[in-house]
């Protein structure tokens, strides 16, 4: 990430607070690369990086007219991003614990976090309806359902590199349809799910 003078960051940090949608994409592209970084050596994880990555941002957009512009805006993106990863961090600790506690024969799924609105979830659907029947299996069960490569494998009898094609293939075709869209779909769906 290249360093942005303070009087510049301030001026795109004002021009947020006012709901401009071009100092937030700016902001976005400064700052992203640097702090999914971070969040991949934190979380041990790209995918997960990635889910934090956008929820960072969407919370941002969301309560841009309480940004306080004197203070470091890199610092504040960390904050939240470490907030949100320990809460991420527990979750899945929590998860493991209840799966080993209920046992392999039962089914534990694990809470669902936010609450979507009803557009995000028309957008979704859209965009998976540009998938194929296998890579959008594949892609459910393991974003939405939370399943491991190697569960994923058991469940469907195919091979992890499989299931890699098409978790690959899935993003490709996801982001070129959110790319397609309106800022609103930006801003509701962050495109960070998807590798670069």
């Amino acid at each position: 990430m290249k360093s942005i003078p303070i009087t510049a960051e301030k001026e795109l940090l004002i021009a947020l607070k006012g709901g401009d949608k071009v100092a937030f994409k700016q902001l976005y592209q400064i700052y992203s690369g640097r702090l999914a970084s971070k969040l991949i050596y934190l979380l041990k994880s790209e995918d997960l990086a990635q889910d934090i990555l956008q929820d960072v941002f969407l919370k941002i957009w969301i309560n841009r007219e309480m940004i306080d512009i004197e203070l470091s805006f890199g610092a504040f993106l960390y904050k939240i991003a470490t907030n949100l990863s320990k809460n991420v961090i527990r979750k899945n600790v929590y998860d493991q614990l209840m799966r080993h506690k209920i046992g392999q024969e039962e089914v534990y799924h694990p809470m669902e976090e936010g609450d979507n609105t009803e557009q995000a979830r028309v957008i979704l659907d859209q965009a998976m309806d540009q998938l194929t029947d296998r890579q959008r299996e594949v892609y459910t069960l393991h974003k939405l359902e939370g399943l491991s490569y190697q569960e994923i494998s058991e469940k469907l009898n195919i091979s992890l590199s499989a299931i890699n094609h098409h978790i690959q293939k899935a993003n490709k075709q996801l982001k070129i349809f959110l790319k397609s869209r309106s800022f609103e779909i930006f801003i509701l769906l962050l495109p960070s799910l998807l590798k670069k």
